[in-house]
């Protein structure tokens, strides 16, 4: 079991589309005895539609409002909680984060993201901005805003599962 996780015994996963955070967080939640939350199921769940329509009918700073509402409100203890790639634009909501446990970085190169995506799946971003140039945005906050960054270029989910508690159990 990990025991390197601070605040309320949280393990918060960071990263952008497709880069594993909802693959690895249910093997990772196993493995350390904790629950496991997806926040985009969240919102889905809360708002009763898909997170595409709400940036489409009430725009991409509306979605980050709602979305940092949303996941403030909840009380998470002994959770990996895999997040929205773009809940790092919302600096509120990584202090709420920062507070409840470890935040992690999957790191992964933009190539694989993109190709990761399934088609017609959307970004949570302004109007014509580019796949690229949200990851080129986001990036640097990714790595402001983590405790432990991994890089899971070539490596597979189990691996990225056990770096990842290795990395808290020596904490």
């Amino acid at each position: 079991m990990a025991t390197g996780v601070k605040g309320t015994g949280n393990i918060i996963l960071i990263g952008m589309p497709g880069s594993g955070k909802s693959t690895v967080g249910p093997l990772l939640a196993r493995r350390t005895g904790k629950g496991f939350v997806d926040t985009d199921e969240i919102i889905r769940s809360a708002e009763g539609r898909d997170l595409s329509e709400i940036v489409r009918s009430e725009g991409h700073v509306r979605f980050l409002e709602l979305q940092e509402r949303i996941i403030t409100s909840m009380g998470f203890r002994d959770h990996v909680i895999a997040t929205g790639g773009g809940v790092v634009k919302s600096d509120g909501l990584m202090r709420f984060f920062r507070q409840i446990g470890t935040i992690i970085y999957l790191d992964e190169d933009p190539s694989t993201l993109e190709q990761r995506l399934a088609p017609g799946r959307r970004l949570a971003r302004p109007e014509g901005q580019t796949f690229m140039a949200v990851y080129e945005d986001r990036k640097p906050l990714y790595f402001r805003y983590a405790d432990h960054v991994i890089d899971c270029r070539g490596k597979t989910v189990d691996e990225i599962v056990t770096e990842i508690t290795e990395i808290l159990d020596d904490e």
